[in-house]
């Protein structure tokens, strides 16, 4: 699965690459770890709306969600969702049938590599890009207490490459990232179920990654982890030989 990413640019790089632009309220500034339990707010692209970025909650909340507190309990399940099942869980299920499709910009994320009781940290980025697309679901839920219309998103997983399945071998799974190809049809075309689900469950090529371990920091609850210095380099002595980790 994938709880922890990365948009480490400038605003005005995200809008260059997208070729769209953020809200005048975004204040974006650059992530270096964003935590999903944290439920942060992130730029996004809809298909409804190419062009336009959405500030959006990570951890999405359907619409037929019937309190706040069912949202929030909800919400810390949607996180993630498995790409297979999109057009079969009712949780995603309405969102994938509307074609809520999103792009999820990233320029990395982060999974752990366990080892019997011990896990360790890896950063994983795209060599052929340096802002990467994961594709999502969105959706926006009317909070009855309020009225607010509150817009969330989930990021998709499939089976895992090579290089991910040594690295996240607990699960085995890794984002559902996109060629610029497939990234065009995921948000601009008109996709029936089947195509859809056959671009979702293709594998992004080890070849066009690159992953190395890093420091605990990510998991400090004493430093703050949302800094540059979280991505630095660590080595294991128990990943000496493990050369399968490393791209």
């Amino acid at each position: 699965m994938c709880y922890h990413k990365s948009l480490a640019i400038k605003a005005a790089e995200l809008e260059a690459r997208y070729e769209a632009v953020l809200p005048d309220t975004a204040d974006f500034q650059p992530v270096y770890h964003a935590n999903a339990y944290q439920f942060p707010t992130w730029p996004i692209l809809t298909h409804q709306q190419p062009n336009q970025f959405r500030m959006l909650r990570w951890g999405l909340i359907p619409r037929w969600t019937k309190s706040q507190e069912d949202a929030s309990e909800i919400r810390t399940r949607t996180i993630n969702a498995r790409a297979e099942t999109i057009y079969e869980k009712p949780s995603f299920r309405g969102a994938a049938q509307t074609g809520k499709r999103c792009l999820i910009p990233v320029t990395g994320f982060y999974e752990w590599h366990t080892i019997g009781s011990k896990k360790f940290p890896f950063y994983i980025s795209t060599t052929d890009q340096k802002i990467a697309s994961i594709a999502g679901l969105w959706d926006e839920w009317p909070d009855p207490e309020t009225g607010e219309l509150i817009q969330t998103y989930t990021l998709l997983t499939t089976d895992a490459n090579p290089l991910l399945a040594a690295i996240h071998n607990s699960k085995k799974r890794m984002p559902c990232l996109l060629s610029k190809d497939d990234e065009q049809a995921w948000l601009h075309d008109d996709l029936n179920e089947t195509d859809a689900l056959a671009l979702l469950t293709k594998q992004y090529p080890a070849s066009r990654l690159h992953s190395y371990s890093i420091g605990k920091r990510i998991t400090s609850r004493t430093e703050p982890s949302d800094v540059a210095e979280v991505m630095d380099p660590a080595t294991y002595p128990e990943l000496k030989n493990q050369s399968a980790l490393f791209a």
